[in-house]
């Protein structure tokens, strides 16, 4: 008996499965390897604020043997009674006093910063931070919402490293100075920065769309040590430094 060619194709013995409907269950069940997120992702992490630390303005920690280390929600419109305020540093007068400010003189400074999209109290345009060791490493981490609240950040170090973690939706320029050392960038912040100079340990860069550039609303950084190198990256990346992570990787390797 001879069968139609159309019969085979629907016969119980067909190879060929049956393709799945784009509304069956199972199509959504298993993203594709793209779809999860990881520290390159040009999807910041939701700013959610942590339980521990309650807004404030106006902070200012100052160590000498000690680190400083911390984590702070910075909410620019706090009105804090003068009574509650220490001095200021020599390089600083009310009309700039930092709304953030940590300082060691032999111990690191690690400060983890969440700025509150509030108004900034007046003349000042931005969020003033400055963070600084003489001995030791710095290191700044800094996370805001989707709406911009722009800031300006100095830190420095004297004989330590210094690192700057910045919000995806940083946009401004940056100057990194280093006498025995070398200003890195992270591949994600690279792909986002336009350098314009090097020169003699000083490297000038912009992060972001230049042809958006607005002084009075863009950030802005700057990072100087003599005896240490300077790291820039997205807040939501691993920071990780470049030769540590080979070593792991040669390790994982070789255990695995």
């Amino acid at each position: 008996m001879l069968i139609p060619a159309d019969a085979k194709s629907e016969g119980p013995h067909t190879d060929k499965p049956s393709p799945l409907p784009e509304t069956h269950p199972g199509a959504a069940a298993s993203p594709p390897p793209y779809a999860s997120l990881d520290s390159s992702s040009s999807y910041p992490r939701p700013f959610v604020l942590p339980d521990s630390a309650k807004p404030s303005n106006f902070v200012s920690l100052s160590k000498t043997h000690d680190s400083c280390r911390g984590t702070y929600v910075i909410d620019p419109s706090l009105n804090i009674p003068t009574e509650y305020l220490p001095p200021l540093p020599d390089d600083e007068f009310e009309d700039t006093r930092s709304n953030f400010y940590a300082r060691s003189v032999h111990g690191n400074v690690s400060a983890d910063l969440y700025l509150l999209d509030k108004p900034i109290t007046e003349p000042r345009q931005n969020i003033i931070l400055n963070t600084s060791s003489t001995h030791g490493s710095v290191s700044t981490c800094i996370r805001r919402g989707n709406k911009i609240v722009p800031f300006k950040l100095k830190s420095c170090s004297k004989n330590g490293n210094v690192v700057v973690r910045i919000p995806r939706s940083f946009q401004g320029p940056v100057t990194g100075t280093t006498k025995h050392g070398r200003t890195w960038l992270s591949e994600a912040v690279s792909a986002q920065a336009v350098v314009f100079s090097e020169v003699q340990g000083v490297k000038r860069l912009f992060i972001g769309d230049m042809s958006t550039r607005d002084d009075k609303l863009d950030d802005a950084i700057i990072m100087e040590t003599q005896h240490g190198n300077i790291r820039i990256y997205y807040e939501d990346e691993d920071c990780t430094p470049p030769v540590i992570k080979t070593v792991q990787s040669f390790w994982s390797k070789i255990i695995g």
